[in-house]
């Protein structure tokens, strides 16, 4: 109805009887009026919210110089010239340093010896031995004899064992001859001193009462004399045994003290009262007698305590006296005679009379009394002084004695110490002098230099001693004196580090353009022997140095030291040595600071790495790195350098050539930096961003910056820093921050370190989405849906189709012969209803369904007729009111409406359809056919002549739709441009379906496109719908159901994946479109919140991709959202007329629709044959291909086609004849290579037979003739040639020159043209048979032919002039003289002399009888011999020969045969023209070269280094893949590198031209990279020497490579796409840019590179396989991430960042069954969301706040499978009896209750509760894992023998050891009783039943016992009547039970009742119907376990948590070699 309403304008419509019966009118009068506003349609504007993604900052690469800081120093200065012989500077030099900065200041020291003093050094024996052993030896004549012997000890008997030996024993003999003499004379001094000791005591006497009589002179000294001694001798006064003997003077007052303190008690009493009594007396003077004689008595008789009683009564008792005396006391203190005190009183009196009264001694105060009046004069005063003189008297006489006593013996001692000590010290002396004498003649030996040996060191010893400790195990020594040694001559370095203050630093952090002053701070020396040269120092964070020393051989020491550690490291030569023959002589350094990677370039150009690492320095990374293969022979490597922060290395070559070296990838980048000259250094700055080249060009240097991102492409720049001198070091480095970077120098004579500030820009493009405009509400409108009976389908047909369409089709142009639209009912009835309800029809359709319908409907004239008068008028003659129609017209218009399918996607693959049908024979005969072959064989059915003939010229513009599945993308496609695509709820559209509208202007296409995101796509199938969408269309409208789907980024996953396969920049024509993002049913008040929602996602979606996002790429950066209102509402269709105007707002990018239809077909080509190539060169190489298999017609008749009817030449895009003159005549043109010379002597000759002077032949000269015949040969040969190469150009106009395909149509045209031109010249000979001239082709065959019958055409001369008659001319065509019938009828006749030669005319034309020769007329006679022009040896080596003869007069002597020919007539050997040359015997000439004098085009292939052409070729293997589980076919993509033809043109006279051959004279000709991807084989598509770091392809089928799949068995499959894989199947169906998204979340496997397994050990992206994995399973292997995998491979990773984001995280899948898909719908996978080699999580630590941990380790957002699996009533039914009671099996060791169950039941019993205990602990930690996870499982415990005790009943909430706690205190004992055990478990179950939890008994026992098989019926049978079946586990802990299988196959007899209540359990549970609620995976059936751990039983039905790994596996390079 849809196609009838829109092809007829005039309807009738024939109704039966019947259906007239059935019909049901409605009511006109019930009309509802429609009351809703009306809303301007410019209101919905604000639904399209219009976004752009665009470039925000476009930063270009530069470097600006500033001048840096200045900083001086008086250590940077000129130093003078060095004395040492070595040639080394000694002037500052700056470190090197990324981060850090300093200076090195040199200093030579010469040699010297430097002492090493020793004071009371301390040694240890083996140190001292080898000083004394070794060195030369100079021991002080002063060296004691102890120290000597120490010596000899220690080392000198072993240096001198002789003349030690003879002075150890002369010592001895000293020792002991004085030993004797000492003896001796201490005897005789002994007896002298018994004879002076009377004298001694007698003068001890005198001395002690002398001194007692002094100090109390009142003694008498005759009281104390002495006895007489008895001896003659006078006795010696004390003073001479002072004199003798000082110490006596010393023992006299220690001992004297006796006899002056006074120790008599009475006697203290008496003196404590006088010496008070006097300062009381003295103290009081002036004081009334009344108070002071009390006082004084009262000391006078009791002392101080008693003269204290007394002071207090006198004022205490008496308060009146108290006031007197305080009256008297004031006056006697304010008067004269006391001092004034402001405190005074009796007391304090008495206080300080006793304190002076202490001071006084027991001599004084007998001194003071005698001096004292009262003490004289009263008489109690006076008795108290006398007693006190009794008492010391009589001390006296008792003391005296005893202390002479004391003092005589302390002397006598002191005589015999000091008798002793002088007769040692005498006979000391002598020995000492005797064994010094002797120690001097060891001494001198020793030191003598004859015996010295030749040491560099010389020990001079002045005493040494051993020390004393005893806790050492070695003896050690301290040592006096010092040790020289001779030091070489060394260099001193001194390290300056720069330093910045915190100022400073801060600055740099806020303005990275200020400049620091940095300071000196402390100073860091080491020193380097002399000769040893500095290769390489650099200052590091943390103060650390890197310093690489050369010594004299060539080895190399690498020091990494702290600056304080760093001479102790060169002193201990802690470094790694490098050999020199291991890394040559001429070696290059490089060093990452980042890294810390060292590198080393030895001259046979190996690249040695070392890493560093904290605790074994530098270690090697791998083998070394062979670099020769890169490099030609001679070529040497000057410099190299990292690239700061990466793993690349800078090298540049003795040529000038910078190339940068990855170590990941072990390849060089493609790009190559072509340097002016060898710089003299280069330098990578900190920042990473680009290389600073030194190069010298007098008399300064240069530097030229190089950024990395744009390597090798750009010229550098050049920085403007002046003053650079050359030879002047510079350092590049960093200050604070690695961006801010500054170029150091040292300005010696301004003793200053200057820098310059480079301030580095790098290229970088930021994106950013936004939107244009701002948007408003608008409303809701409801609606509803009438239908009705038969007459209603016209209101089906406006329902699902368009009434007035947005975009109205403009095809009729014939629109006065139209009628008015009408519809006629014949009927039999009810004539008048049929109007009426039509338009009552029509006004509830457009109330409900809110089209418009613009008057439409309502012009539409209704009406009804019966039969007769319909037939009547029918058959009447008269004319019918009928529109008429242009055929054209009318039939495209019709076609137009139908839509055609023109693609389907199949097995990850694009197929296009011919004539919108899939053919299984076409696709397998375009199996393996090249793109050009494909485009021939698709075809769009009738659109086809509507785009390349009737429409050619209109504009295209396309439309697609696209979305979701049934979101109405074909409904809102046909509302928009007037089409008729299928739609409905369910999925109707497969693949891709074309409409076209024509409008007046310009045809738009629409494109229906399935839906996105099916079940029945790939995503490979969708990325191929999105990029044929994206890439042709000018808008894309994408329907979303927002309601359903929030996920944009999966939504637009496929958009994303294609931004990456074919690049907008070859396809300038392709990806103009704008995206317009339709939300489906969107409310007024959602819309813009949901629009902001939307903008947000998009936002994120470009900030994470950047210049990679789909907007940009796929839309030049250009997309819309609408929130669309719901359908059957006003605004709903309004908001087409918005979305056409997007679309007429659009760029047109198809000017021409033939030009539309050959894009679109090359685009579908190129997707079917996955060719990623340029779409223009695409589309180039079909249209010269498409012209050069027309060439041919088209040169030889001017037309494109002959048959099956002659087709003119035409412009193919637009249909349009060429208008150029030219002639119908056919030329010859050799087609396929074949000469064919019959035909083109035919073709030649009917050209002159068209000629119409072709009659006047020997009416003229012959050549004149023939002139004129060449002539016009050429003249219509050009105007042919004209035509087609105007034909070519407008063929060729719209692509750009360049094209390799284009140029080789352009060469073969011109070839053709020569050959046309050639075909058509004449040979111009003479006619072998007369004398006219051959006008056959030069290249004919055979003798010339002049194509005459060769006779004279004239009449006879002599008969015209004789007798007027007219006879013939008997003569040949072209003869010379005259016309004459019968010669000798009219001259002589008689035979020339000259006949037979070439020309001889045969008879003399001379008078009849003349007397002389006989002549013809003949000119010239030939000589007729063969041309000499023969035997020459062509380019093409073939062999030349004239085939002419001579034509030299015979009479003429000549020495060489020339023909008639004036010009050579050799072809030229560069086309086939003929030589120009004027001579034709040149050819003759040595080195002759036949050139025609044209240009001709260079025919050889281009030699520029790179690829001129990449050409993408599908092979197809019908055969297909064969792999260990299955076969199938599929199609191989792979490339071809093309060398195409030299674009040079060749100049005139030359047979090559100047310069490199190249296929194309544009200077920015492309020639690509010569890298090819290693799996695929695909080339890289950048330029050769690129700059960017990676290479960029396409990619194809990965035929390098082959499975490897990680499972144990080889035969193990993975499943990919739904195809399996096994390990060595071949990789060739799978594609490098979509394996690994069809994979998900992988690894890749690569060989080890390591040479220890361990080094891959804790690394982000390496793990190494310890199993042996196919193939070559002998070399290790890694697990690498997706990553490093394309790191290492060198090409850009085609995969979006949010991919590779996915594929960095773990593979690890959860395996809880909720994620499992079904036959309705996908899996739903939850994966880990932890990096993909991370340690394992702790299930048993704090679980996470979202997710869960799995058991082994993994991380999952999703809820614990554990928690959500089947709940479960766990009856645990275990044997306790005596049997269990064994000790044959025991509990489970190192478990948390091990020791608590070993300690109650170390039995079986005991192993039946740690079984119980592991089962518990491991649920318990299943869950525990789960945040917020309760256990829903039931526990029940029964322990039996031969009686059941319930332990536990339906417990939910006890952990395991509350559960072990409660079954600990049963002990094993009694009989066993399975029967009451079972009946009790029944019990147990029945009465707990629950139907969320299904039934679950564990039955424990070693099995010795017997139960009914009823019994277990029973049991089971009442599970399965309660509605569940029971899971019934026996585990038997039975003799064997561990063993079972070792008992050759026999059955363990102890278990056999178990086993059979298993059996009879699991028989009821199959027959048990199955709980329809219960997922089948929940059932676990009954089992019978041999063994002791039921850990596994539990993870069996409880399905502890473990994550899934699908089988991990990788495509593999089959030729992988190991780097």
């Amino acid at each position: 109805m849809r196609y009838l309403t829109r092809m007829c304008d005039q309807i009738v419509s024939l109704v039966s009887s019947e259906h007239a019966r059935r019909m049901v009118w409605s009511d006109v009068g019930d009309d509802d009026q429609d009351d809703e506003d009306c809303i301007d349609e410019d209101d919905e504007g604000d639904r399209i919210i219009r976004c752009v993604v665009q470039r925000t900052t476009e930063q270009e690469e530069s470097v600006q110089v500033r001048e840096g800081f200045k900083m001086a120093s008086e250590q940077i200065s000129q130093m003078e010239p060095s004395e040492c012989r070595e040639k080394c500077s000694i002037n500052p030099f700056l470190l090197s340093g990324e981060t850090a900065q300093g200076f090195v200041t040199v200093e030579h020291q010469p040699p010297r010896r430097v002492p090493e003093t020793f004071k009371g050094c301390s040694l240890s024996d083996i140190q001292l031995q080898d000083y004394l052993t070794s060195d030369s030896l100079d021991l002080s004549e002063s060296l004691d004899e102890q120290g000597l012997v120490t010596l000899v000890h220690v080392g000198l008997e072993k240096r001198f064992p002789q003349e030690s030996a003879n002075w150890k024993h002369e010592s001895t003999a000293i020792q002991e001859r004085y030993k004797k003499i000492f003896d001796e004379m201490m005897r005789k001094a002994k007896d002298q001193l018994a004879k002076v000791a009377e004298s001694l005591s007698s003068a001890a006497h005198n001395a002690v009462v002398d001194y007692v009589v002094a100090s109390y002179p009142f003694i008498d000294k005759q009281a104390f004399q002495c006895a007489s001694t008895g001896t003659e001798d006078p006795p010696a006064s004390f003073s001479q045994i002072i004199d003798a003997y000082p110490d006596a003077s010393r023992v006299f007052r220690l001992n004297i003290q006796d006899c002056s303190v006074i120790s008599d008690p009475e006697f203290k009493d008496t003196k404590a009262r006088l010496c008070l009594l006097v300062e009381l007396i003295s103290r009081t003077k002036g004081l009334d007698n009344r108070i002071r004689d009390p006082i004084l008595l009262a000391t006078l008789n009791g002392g101080l305590r008693e003269a204290e009683k007394v002071a207090k009564s006198l004022f205490v008792d008496s308060p009146s006296g108290f006031k007197w005396f305080r009256e008297l006391w004031e006056k006697f203190m304010y008067s004269g005679t006391a001092p004034r005190t402001d405190t005074y009183s009796i007391e304090s009196v008495l206080q300080e009379a006793q304190k002076a009264a202490l001071k006084i001694t027991d001599s004084e105060i007998f001194r003071i009394v005698g001096e004292k009046k009262n003490f004289q004069t009263k008489p109690h005063l006076v008795q108290l002084v006398e007693n006190g003189k009794q008492k010391l008297k009589s001390h006296l006489e008792y003391t005296i004695p005893r202390v002479v006593t004391k003092i005589v013996s302390s002397i006598k001692a002191i005589q015999e110490v000091d008798c002793y000590a002088k007769i040692k010290a005498e006979c000391s002396s002598q020995e000492d002098q005797e064994r010094h004498k002797h120690r001097l003649q060891l001494i001198q030996h020793v030191n003598n230099p004859s015996t010295r040996v030749q040491s560099r060191h010389t020990l001079r010893v002045n005493a040494v001693e051993e020390e004393k400790k005893p806790w050492a195990r070695c003896r050690t020594y301290k040592l006096w004196g010092l040790r020289e040694s001779e030091e070489d001559p060394t260099t001193c370095y001194t390290v300056h580090p720069m330093n910045f203050t915190q100022e400073d630093k801060h600055n740099l952090q806020l303005d990275p353009s200020s400049i620091p002053l940095p300071r000196v701070g402390f100073r860091h020396p080491f020193q380097l022997p002399l000769g040893h040269i500095i290769l390489r120092a650099q200052l590091l964070e943390g103060e650390k140095l890197l310093l690489i020393v050369a010594d004299r051989v060539g080895n190399i020491s690498v020091y990494l030291e702290t600056l304080t550690a760093m001479r102790g490291a060169i002193q201990r030569e802690r470094c790694k040595l490098l050999r020199r023959e291991k890394i040559g002589q001429d070696f290059h350094l490089a060093f990452d600071e980042s890294k810390r990677v060292l590198g080393v370039v030895s001259s046979d150009k190996l690249l040695h790495v070392f890493v560093y690492d904290d605790v074994r320095g530098f270690q090697a990374q791998g083998s070394a790195i062979n670099l020769s293969t890169w490099y030609g022979e001679g070529v040497l490597i000057h410099h190299a350098c990292f690239i700061c922060g990466s793993e690349e290395m800078l090298l540049v070559d003795s040529q000038a050539q910078a190339r940068v070296f990855s170590m990941v990838t072990m390849q060089f980048r493609p790009a190559v930096l072509n340097l002016p000259q060898i710089p003299i250094g280069v330098h990578c700055t900190p920042d990473g961003s680009c290389i600073l080249a030194v190069q010298s060009r007098e008399p300064e240097l240069t530097i030229t910056a190089y950024h990395w991102s744009s390597f090798g492409s750009t010229e550098g720049i050049t920085l403007n820093i002046p003053d650079l001198s050359i030879g002047e070091p510079l350092v590049v480095t960093s200050l604070i921050r690695r961006t801010a970077v500054h170029l150091l120098k040292l300005d010696l004579s301004a003793r200053r370190c200057q820098s310059y500030a480079l301030d580095i820009t790098r290229r970088h493009t930021e994106f950013m989405f936004r939107e244009r405009v701002n948007r408003s509400s608008t409303s809701k409108r409801a609606h509803d849906t009438a239908h009705n009976c038969l007459i209603d389908c016209h209101s089906e047909v406006w329902t699902r189709f368009p009434v007035w369409a947005a975009v109205q089709r403009e095809t009729i142009s014939s629109a006065s012969l139209r009628s008015q639209r009408s519809l006629v009912f014949v009927t039999d009835r009810d004539f008048d209803m049929f109007a009426p309800h039509f338009s009552q029809m029509i006004h509830s359709f457009e109330r409900t369904t809110k089209k418009p319908t613009g008057n439409v409907l309502k012009s539409v004239k209704v009406s009804a007729t019966s039969f007769d008068l319909f037939a009547q008028e029918l058959c009447d003659d008269a004319s019918w009111s009928l529109s008429q129609y242009r055929a054209g017209e009318w039939i495209v218009n019709f076609l137009c409406l139908i839509p055609i399918h023109i693609a389907v996607t199949k097995d990850n693959r694009f197929i296009p359809l011919k004539d919108g049908v899939y053919s299984p024979s076409l696709e397998r005969e375009l199996l393996g056919a090249g793109i050009n072959r494909i485009v021939d064989n698709i075809s769009f059915g009738w659109y086809e002549s509507l785009f390349q003939s009737y429409m050619a010229t209109k504009p295209v513009r396309v439309v697609s739709s696209m979305g979701e599945q049934s979101v109405g993308k074909s409904y809102a496609l046909n509302h928009l441009v007037d089409t008729s695509f299928a739609g409905s709820a369910m999925r109707t559209t497969e693949g891709v379906w074309m409409s076209v509208t024509p409008t007046e202007k310009e045809l738009i296409v629409a494109l229906d496109f399935e839906g996105v995101h099916s079940i029945e796509r790939s995503a490979q199938e969708d990325t191929l719908l999105v990029l044929f969408n994206t890439a042709i269309s000018n808008l894309v409208l994408f329907r979303n159901n927002f309601a359903l789907s929030r996920d944009i980024t999966g939504l637009f996953q496929s958009f994303q994946s294609s931004a990456t396969v074919l690049d907008p920049k070859e396809n300038p024509s392709l990806f103009q479109s704008t995206l317009v993002i339709i939300i489906k049913d969107v409310v007024e008040a959602d819309k813009v919140e949901i629009g902001r929602e939307f903008s947000l996602k998009f936002e994120k979606i470009v900030q994470d991709e950047q210049e990679a996002n789909f907007i940009t790429r796929l839309h030049a950066g250009r997309l819309n959202i609408i929130p669309w209102p719901v359908i059957e509402s006003k605004e709903f269709y309004k908001l087409f007329t918005k979305v056409k105007r997007c679309l007429d707002q659009q760029p047109v990018t198809h000017p021409a629709a033939g030009e539309f239809l050959h894009e679109m077909k090359t685009l579908m080509a190129k997707l079917k044959a996955n060719d990623w190539g340029a779409m223009s060169q695409t589309m180039a190489s079909h249209r010269a291909q498409l012209l050069l298999s027309m060439l041919p017609n088209a040169l030889m008749y001017g037309l494109q086609e002959i048959e099956p009817e002659p087709e003119p030449l035409r412009n193919i895009d637009t249909d349009t004849p060429i208008q150029h003159p030219d002639t119908s005549l056919q030329f010859f043109l050799a087609v396929g290579g074949f000469s064919q010379p019959e035909t083109r002597e035919q073709a030649l000759t009917a050209l002159r037979n068209s000629w119409d002077q072709h009659g006047t032949r020997q009416h003229l000269p012959d050549p004149e003739w023939a002139d004129i015949l060449s002539q016009y040969l050429e003249q219509i040969i050009n105007l042919r040639i004209d035509h087609v190469r105007k034909w070519l150009t407008q063929n060729l106009s719209r692509f750009q020159t360049g094209h390799a395909s284009i140029e080789e149509l352009r060469r073969t045209f011109e070839n053709a043209t020569v050959d046309l031109r050639s075909n058509v010249q004449l040979c111009r000979l003479q006619c072998a048979s007369c004398q006219l001239l051959c006008i056959q082709s030069r290249f004919h065959d055979g003798p010339h032919h002049c194509r005459t019958d060769h006779v004279c055409i004239h009449q006879c001369d002599f008969c015209k002039e004789g007798t007027g008659e007219s006879r013939a001319c008997s003569m040949i065509g072209g003869h010379a003289g005259k016309h004459i019938c019968v010669v000798n009828a009219h001259l002589c006749g008689k035979p020339c002399k000259f006949a037979g030669k070439f020309g001889c005319l045969n008879q003399c034309t001379k008078v009849t009888d003349h007397p002389d020769e006989h002549l013809c007329a003949a000119l010239v006679h030939g000589c007729g011999e063969p041309c000499d022009l023969r035997g020459i040896k062509l380019a093409d080596r073939l062999i030349y020969a004239c085939p002419g003869t001579c034509r030299i007069p015979s009479d003429v002597a000549h020495f060489r045969h020339r023909c008639e020919a004036r010009l050579c007539s050799i072809t030229c050997q560069l086309c086939k023209r003929l030589c120009s040359d004027q001579d034709h015997m040149h050819g003759l000439e040595e080195g002759a070269t036949h050139l025609c004098g044209e240009e001709h085009l260079c025919s050889v292939d281009c030699s520029v280094p790179g690829i001129c052409e990449i050409e993408t070729a599908p092979y197809s293997i019908e055969a297909t893949f064969t792999g260990r589980h299955e076969t199938f076919q599929y199609t191989k993509y792979s490339q071809d590198a093309k060398r195409l033809k030299c674009a040079k043109s060749i100049p005139p006279g030359q047979t090559k031209h100047d310069g490199q051959h190249n296929h194309s004279l544009d200077k920015k000709v492309v020639h690509f990279c010569q890298n090819r991807c290693e799996n695929c084989g695909y080339f890289c598509i950048l330029p050769l020497g690129h700059p960017q770091q990676e290479h960029e392809t396409r990619h194809g089928s990965m035929s390098r490579t082959r499975w490897v799949v990680d499972e144990p068995d080889d035969a193990a499959a993975l499943e990919v796409e739904g195809r399996k894989f096994s390990t060595n199947d071949e990789g060739a169906p799978m594609m490098c840019n979509l394996v690994c998204q069809a994979m998900g979340r992988h690894v890749h496997i690569d060989y080890c590179r390591a040479d220890d397994p361990t080094a891959c050990t804790g690394r982000e992206e390496v793990q190494h396989v310890a199993k042996r994995l196919l193939p070559d399973p002998d070399r290790p292997k890694d697990y690498i991430t997706h990553n490093l995998f394309w790191k290492k491979s060198g090409f850009k990773d085609p995969y979006s960042k949010e991919e590779q984001a996915n594929f960095a995280k773990c593979d690890a899948m959860c395996s809880g069954p909720e994620h499992a898909g079904d036959a309705g719908t996908l899996p739903q996978p939850s994966n880990c969301i932890l990096p993909m080699f991370h340690q394992p999580s702790d299930p048993r630590g704090a679980a996470p706040a979202i997710g869960h941990i799995s058991n082994d380790g993994h991380h999952f957002t999703c809820r614990n499978p554990v928690v959500m699996q089947q709940a479960y009533h766990v009856i645990f039914v275990a044997d306790r009896s005596g049997s269990m009671s064994s000790k044959d099996k025991k509990p489970l060791p190192n478990t948390p209750a091990s020791g608590r169950i070993s300690s109650r039941s170390n039995n079986r019993f005991g192993a039946v509760l740690s079984s119980l205990y592991g089962f518990w602990s491991a649920r318990a930690a299943a869950i525990g894992s789960s945040a917020n996870a309760a256990r829903r499982d039931a526990y029940s415990v029964i322990l039996f023998n031969s009686h059941v005790v319930p332990v536990i009943e339906n417990d939910f909430t006890s952990n395991p050891d509350q559960l072990l706690d409660a079954v600990l205190p049963h002990a094993a004992n009694g009989g066993t009783n399975f029967t009451a055990a079972i009946t009790n478990a029944a019990g147990v179950m029945e009465r707990h039943w629950n139907t969320e939890r299904s039934p679950v008994i564990v039955f424990l026992s070693d099995g010795e016992c017997q139960i009914a098989d009823q019994t277990m019926q029973d049991l089971c049978r009442a599970s399965g009547r309660l509605g569940k079946a029971l899971s019934f586990h026996a585990v038997s802990f039975g003799r064997g039970s561990q063993n079972a299988g070792s008992n050759n196959g026999r059955q363990n007899v102890s278990s056999t009742s178990l086993r059979r209540m298993v059996e009879i359990a699991q028989d009821t549970q199959n027959n048990t119907p199955r709980d329809p609620l219960a997922p089948a995976a929940v059932t676990v059936m009954s089992s019978y376990t041999d063994a002791l751990d039921t850990v596994q039983l539990a993870e069996t039905f409880l399905g502890i948590a473990e994550s899934l790994r699908k089988p991990r596996g990788s495509l593999m390079q089959l030729n992988s070699r190991r780097t």
